[in-house]
């Protein structure tokens, strides 16, 4: 396989965005400091290095203590947290700074930082764990390629089903049937994986010539970078709510904020006998940039008017988003908060078979517990987004790709 000149695509992020690395970091591992509208994220090993030995037992037993109240009813519990114990041995956000015990420092985003100083405060009590970026060893934000290519290929996807009618009669019938078989045997075990089977089978037809074996994938002859890492000082910490949640639930989560940016670069095969070899010539136009950035441009604008839809109070939102995305700079939707998979890859069904669509929603109702408490238009019921000034302020994990 020959590869074309690499080409070097500027990432600009729009929105905040999150690719996460799984972990959290808890009370014990962060101090705010209300001075500076910052949160200091703690290098445990420094700081236990800095502390006297009588601190340390301090701190153990104060943490002793706080365990064993766990029997105690919730209300009355007292978890731990590094911002309380630090009084108690007179040391503070900046004596951490001194001690060198701070692996980086996170700003606040924009929103919360003008907000006034009450409801600032509150932000930094009711922020007792947020999840993290992924990062370089030195901290540094960054895309990983594979997030990127996956965004590729759903959107790839969505465009070759739209177009390919026949391919798309066969999904439809096949949920059509998957229904069918459930409502006759509600007990039976496989179903799950019978609708996995079913998508998989599909994009099998699509990107492989029906081939399981992922040596026949069309997406061979895409390659991604991972990003340059962002600097540090892009990473912001936000406040996040799940819109159409009767509970009040606010979770805190770092991400990298807009306006930042960075490169990944491009890889793109030379449409040969490779091609044809595994009987995907009919695909070869594909491996174009200008056609991936129409399919990313089309599928962008797919998210954007069903989100404007269901959450028609992000509107002003999503319109200026929609002003950014155009065929030769297009969005990419990815990382956290995305929302289920009936924003993604069942477009064309619910566009083209809006019934068959209403069917799947169904079959997932009764196989997914996440999706039980969905009804008839009213799926996904939830979205993750930016919350500040107790309402929706923006949306998660959109970027901007552009040739340079």
């Amino acid at each position: 396989m020959r590869w074309q000149q690499p080409i070097t695509l500027k990432v600009t992020v729009c929105s905040p965005v999150l690719v996460g690395s799984g972990e959290k970091c808890n009370a014990l591992g962060f101090v705010p400091d209300r001075n500076r509208n910052t949160v200091l994220v703690v290098d445990e090993h420094r700081l236990f290095a800095a502390l006297k030995e009588e601190e340390c037992e301090k701190f153990l037993h104060w943490l002793e203590d706080l365990i064993s109240q766990e029997n105690r009813p919730a209300p009355q519990r007292a978890r731990p947290s590094l911002n309380d114990f630090l009084p108690r041995i007179k040391k503070s956000a900046e004596w951490l700074r001194q001690s060198k015990a701070v692996r980086y420092e996170l700003r606040w985003c924009e929103e919360i930082e003008r907000a006034d100083p009450r409801r600032r405060d509150e932000f930094i009590r009711r922020c007792r764990e947020f999840s993290l970026c992924l990062k370089t060893p030195d901290h540094r934000p960054y895309l990983p390629g594979s997030e990127l290519k996956g965004a590729l290929r759903t959107a790839v996807l969505v465009e070759l089903l739209t177009q390919t009618h026949q391919q798309l009669n066969q999904l439809v019938q096949g949920i059509s049937k998957l229904h069918s078989d459930l409502q006759r045997e509600p007990q039976k075990s496989n179903q799950s994986r019978q609708l996995r089977q079913l998508a998989l089978q599909t994009e099998q037809n699509l990107l492989r010539s029906g081939q399981r074996d992922a040596h026949y994938d069309l997406l061979r002859g895409v390659a991604i970078s991972d990003s340059q890492p962002f600097p540090q000082s892009a990473l912001r910490l936000y406040a996040a709510k799940r819109l159409g949640m009767s509970r009040d639930v606010t979770v805190f989560t770092e991400a990298i904020a807009p306006g930042s940016q960075t490169v990944v670069t491009l890889s793109l095969a030379r449409p040969d006998r490779w091609m044809e070899k595994l009987g995907l010539t009919d695909h070869s136009g594909w491996l174009n940039w200008n056609q991936l950035a129409q399919a990313l441009y089309s599928h962008a604008n797919a998210q954007l008017e069903f989100l404007e839809r269901k959450f028609p109070q992000l509107r002003q939102r999503i319109n200026q988003l929609r002003n950014l995305n155009s065929p030769d700079a297009p969005l990419m939707r990815i990382g956290w908060g995305q929302g289920y998979i009936s924003t993604t890859m069942t477009y064309p069904i619910r566009t083209q078979h809006p019934n068959e669509y209403e069917t799947l929603r169904k079959i997932m109702a009764e196989l997914i517990r996440q999706y039980r408490r969905t009804a008839s238009n009213n799926f996904p019921k939830t979205l993750w987004v930016v919350w500040t000034n107790n309402q929706a302020a923006d949306l998660f994990g959109w970027i901007q790709l552009m040739r340079v």
